[in-house]
């Protein structure tokens, strides 16, 4: 057990603890203003924590990360509810039927995803999420987070972006290994997005449907084939990219509100490398 000064702006002060240490680490975090909690589960075969203990620190918890926990190490769950301050919940690998609704201040939650979770689609206060392993086709069970401004979707099944479109506040976006993404055409229907980011989404190379994007502002992403799409972007000033396969780099010279171009490595096949378009755009 050790308490951290926190290294973002999450919490102040962070208890590190073990559940065995759960008792014990409860009483700590009251008696030393902790008001983060990062419960180590690795070893939680053998422990029990009686969430009753909750309502002793309910007045100073503002942020709470658990992972690898199930129905079998928690006794009186209904009591982390108390915890009437929590702004930022990080829960991995937890089997818990969580009502995420029933945290009237939550505002930050990272998840890997679990049929038992309740009421995600009622988090109208949530400002950023950062969600692994989600079951649905789209993004619709997000459809209804009018304050999201940060989302990070990784490891997901995915197809498409349906419901996106009513991300109203969203301004940074994030697709990471998600196998079955291939259509992202609802992300056109947005108002505006800061920051869009493609991450090794295996099936999707194609990014044609972006062109004559109005919303995105900064782009990045990881693999593809070909840039075309990029000449007719009415408010991109920013683009970076590890690989596109037909090597042809010119499109990124015909948009003249791109600013900002950056790739790596520069490869033989690519027409220009990165220092030549860097000099081209300039020139512009």
């Amino acid at each position: 057990m050790r308490i951290h000064d926190s290294e973002t702006n999450k919490c102040k002060k962070k208890l590190m603890l073990e559940p065995k240490e759960f008792e014990q680490g409860i009483e700590y975090a009251l008696a030393n203003g902790c008001d983060g909690l990062q419960i180590d589960t690795w070893n939680i075969a053998d422990a029990t924590m009686d969430f009753r203990l909750f309502e002793k620190v309910a007045n100073q918890i503002v942020f709470l990360s658990f992972m690898n926990i199930s129905t079998t190490n928690v006794i009186n769950l209904e009591h982390i509810y108390s915890l009437e301050r929590l702004e930022t919940f990080y829960c991995q690998k937890v089997d818990l039927h969580i009502d995420f609704a029933r945290f009237s201040s939550l505002r930050n939650i990272g998840i890997f995803y679990n049929k038992s979770f309740l009421n995600l689609d009622k988090l109208e206060r949530l400002e950023s999420a950062v969600i692994s392993k989600f079951a649905g086709k789209d993004m619709l069970l997000f459809s209804g987070w009018k304050s999201i401004k940060i989302l990070h979707i990784y490891q997901s099944q995915i197809e498409c972006l349906r419901g996106i479109e009513n991300l109203i506040r969203i301004d940074t976006l994030l697709f990471a290994h998600n196998r079955k993404l291939t259509d992202i055409s609802n992300i056109n229907l947005l108002d505006y997005v800061g920051e869009v980011s493609f991450e090794k989404n295996s099936r999707l190379r194609d990014y044609s449907v972006l062109a004559n994007n109005r919303n995105i502002h900064n782009l990045f992403i990881s693999d593809l084939d070909g840039l075309e799409f990029i000449k007719s972007m009415k408010s991109l000033s920013s683009f970076s990219f590890w690989n596109c396969k037909n090597g042809d780099l010119s499109p990124l010279l015909a948009n003249p509100i791109l600013k900002e171009v950056y790739f790596t490595p520069n490869k033989k096949h690519y027409s220009h490398t990165l220092e030549q378009i860097k000099i081209l755009i300039t020139s512009e």
